[in-house]
């Protein structure tokens, strides 16, 4: 995978497409190897975005079914601060894993991976006698749910955090246990699914920096997701919540 920090200052402003003074300011965050503050930026720049969804989850949520102008202004955020931050550092689509000429064989892996990782998870289901299938079509709507959610997920943590780590120079091999424990940090307070997604995204990670498909990932992801739904006792994913909903679910269940 070329990250778009390793290519040379020349190559970008051969491409560039905006005004002069937009890329020259930014041509530093593109260097061979960024100067210490310029890897604290990119570093930032992921740990912000990261801190504002986790406020969100915990200090916001549950809106008891409200719409509110906050909950509004961080959808467009997390819709839109990601992309254009990939944008910005000239990120290609390939680049980021949005490709399908490494479908078949990112597929592969990502099938022998996800098969070993659901194997554990149904067979602690069938351990604990904590399988509650709600029948095909629930389990069909909640697949394809997590089709979507888990392709957004997956961009959030491969193609925006794990890019902009690796610019910032960080190496492979410290960079999968970090994907994992960002990734697993943001389902607090759920500490189970803390656990799962933790290590879930550590192997999810190994395989993006060998062969970087979001489609395989998300695919991964919604398959896990619904067994662990549906496999694991409610008392212990409280139906795979998160911060403020998690605790409302904490506390009703008690």
């Amino acid at each position: 995978m070329t990250l778009a920090g390793e290519q040379s200052d020349a190559s970008c402003r051969r491409r560039r497409p905006g005004p002069r003074a937009v890329w020259d300011f930014l041509s530093p965050l593109r260097a061979q190897r960024p100067l210490t503050a310029v890897r604290l930026f990119l570093m930032a720049e992921v740990l912000v975005f990261l801190g504002v969804l986790a406020a969100f989850m915990n200090l916001s949520l549950p809106a008891d079914g409200e719409v509110r102008f906050v909950h509004v202004a961080v959808y467009v955020f997390a819709g839109a601060y990601p992309i254009l931050m990939n944008l910005l550092h000239g990120d290609r689509p390939a680049d980021s894993g949005i490709r399908i000429d490494n479908l078949l064989s990112s597929a592969g892996e990502l099938a022998a991976a996800s098969v070993v990782m659901a194997t554990g998870v149904l067979v602690t289901g069938v351990a604990v006698d904590g399988f509650d299938w709600a029948g095909p079509m629930a389990v069909a709507a909640h697949l394809g749910r997590y089709l979507g959610w888990g392709f957004v997920q997956q961009y959030w943590m491969h193609a925006f955090a794990v890019r902009r780590f690796r610019q910032a120079g960080v190496g492979k091999a410290p960079m999968v246990p970090l994907a994992g424990v960002l990734f697993g940090l943001m389902h607090a307070p759920n500490w189970p699914l803390v656990a799962l997604t933790g290590g879930a995204a550590m192997v999810w990670c190994a395989l993006f920096l060998r062969k970087p498909n979001l489609f395989t990932l998300a695919a991964s992801h919604a398959v896990l997701a619904v067994l662990v739904r549906y496999s694991l006792p409610e008392s212990w994913m409280h139906r795979l919540t998160v911060g403020g909903i998690y605790l409302r679910a904490v506390s009703e269940s008690m």
